[in-house]
């Protein structure tokens, strides 16, 4: 199962935007981005299945959060951005 890691800009949201996923049917959680991917200082992020990023992208845009980056983990744990 391929994952994708949509970075947010604190703790607290992530927490908030893994509850709404979850209770949306999305299966989420929270990782640590590494060092460096994101120029903003965002260092945690929301993991949910790649297939379901869009929705989960458009789920927490109507919800009032904003996607400020979105990853594509592969398998050996390395992050890329998503095309």
């Amino acid at each position: 199962m391929a994952n994708a890691l949509i970075a947010c800009s604190s703790i607290t949201y992530a927490q908030r935007a893994m509850r709404l996923l979850n209770n949306a049917g999305i299966r989420a959680s929270i990782r640590r981005l590494p060092i460096g991917s994101t120029d903003t200082g965002c260092s945690q992020a929301v993991r949910v299945d790649q297939s379901k990023l869009d929705r989960s992208v458009a789920l927490m845009k109507n919800a009032g959060f904003t996607a400020r980056y979105t990853f594509c983990e592969k398998e050996n744990g390395e992050v890329a951005p998503c095309p």
